[in-house]
């Protein structure tokens, strides 16, 4: 006989620590004593396709190790459907659920948070994204492996292609209205770096890439896909959800444009999208995934229902505590003047030391072989 049944779902976008959560979820119900299901495609499991699965018997070891998520997403919002929260509490009846444990970023930490306070929904939120928005956690879970591919992306391409081919690279990251995900660039050698807080001057910008081409031969450039640069437009993402989501993209392309008509310089743009989200998720994100899952079904054990998992950094140390899920309806974290200079266009020594003790500099940007590459083209 199960002590209680727990609901864990996957909510909204992808990120490598997404399985290692699910893993500490289910890892620590089984051990007290817990029934524990699987709610396959977020909400949308409470709702049309209703599809849940008995987790508690099935060996999920491997999960620890896996991006993705082996319960699938959506961005499904069940106030906005018709019907959506009787549908709801209608899943949760029948099939004896004691509490739901949703793991997700900020849409699906707000949505979690008006089910509790307003619907008496019981719901625990576990933090993830890698947009690195949410507000009052040091980070959120899947930013660091984001962090990673981001940082190793822009280090081939700058040590190898750029180089090579002695062309002007512009790599557009995503990262949502926050720049966290597309500084990590800087790790990689990133030439210049454009996140979407604050606006910039194409001309400026231009003088700048002219600059730092004629220093090296080539020029590697981060870039938000929502930047905001005076002139320049992307293309408005026509994909829809339940929380009406304005995405831009391929803005690179009218920097690319630009470039090419005023400096005259071979340029090309790559578009990594959802590749970021995916990949094997580093050991910082395997480890804090982990504990967050345990986190979150330790706050069941004491009911302590309404609470999210949050991330705290105390003497160099990831660890985790819990606030009430009403935070999140706070603002997104976007970073802030002291992490970002922006005449350089390029983070500021506040901004390094925050991701350095997120991701290990040594793995990237080898300054023995940029030296060799100078002697050689005699620089």
């Amino acid at each position: 006989m199960y002590k209680k049944t727990i609901l864990v779902l996957t909510s909204g976008g992808l990120t490598s620590a997404l399985n290692p959560t699910l893993y500490g979820v289910i890892k620590m119900a089984k051990k007290c004593n817990y029934k524990i299901l699987g709610g396959i495609g977020g909400w949308n499991s409470l709702l049309e396709n209703n599809k849940i699965i008995d987790l508690t018997k099935i060996d999920i070891d491997q999960l620890k190790n896996r991006g993705g998520t082996i319960l699938k997403t959506s961005r499904t919002n069940p106030f906005k459907i018709k019907d959506g929260i009787k549908k709801v509490k209608k899943s949760i009846s029948n099939n004896k659920i004691d509490c739901i444990i949703a793991i997700g970023g900020d849409d699906t930490l707000s949505t979690a948070a008006k089910l509790y306070h307003e619907e008496d929904i019981p719901v625990i939120g576990l933090p993830k994204t890698i947009d690195n928005d949410l507000p009052h956690t040091y980070f959120s879970p899947g930013f660091p492996s984001a962090a990673h591919y981001t940082a190793k992306l822009i280090d081939e391409v700058r040590e190898d292609a750029a180089y090579a081919y002695g062309r002007v690279f512009i790599i557009e990251v995503m990262g949502a209205k926050s720049g966290w995900l597309t500084c990590s660039s800087a790790v990689g050698g990133a030439d210049i770096i454009i996140p979407p807080e604050w606006q910039f001057d194409l001309k400026k910008l231009l003088n700048l890439i002219k600059k730092k081409y004629k220093k090296n031969g080539y020029c590697v450039i981060a870039m938000s896909k929502e930047a905001n640069i005076k002139g320049l437009k992307g293309l408005s993402d026509k994909q829809t959800d339940g929380f009406n989501t304005k995405r831009k993209e391929f803005i690179g392309l009218s920097l690319q444009n630009q470039i090419e008509k005023k400096l005259g310089y071979n340029t090309k743009t790559i578009v990594p999208m959802n590749s970021l989200q995916t990949g094997p998720p580093i050991e910082t994100d395997k480890q804090i995934g982990i504990k967050v899952g345990e986190m979150g079904i330790k706050l069941v054990s004491k009911d302590k229902i309404g609470q999210a998992v949050v991330i705290e950094c105390k003497k160099n140390k990831f660890v985790t505590n819990h606030i009430d899920l009403n935070n999140f309806f706070d603002k997104p974290k976007k970073m802030d003047a002291s992490y970002f200079d922006k005449r350089l266009m390029w983070p500021s020594k506040k901004y390094m030391k925050y991701i350095s003790k997120i991701l290990n500099s040594k793995d990237f940007n080898n300054k023995k072989y940029q030296k060799l590459q100078m002697k050689i083209l005699g620089k």
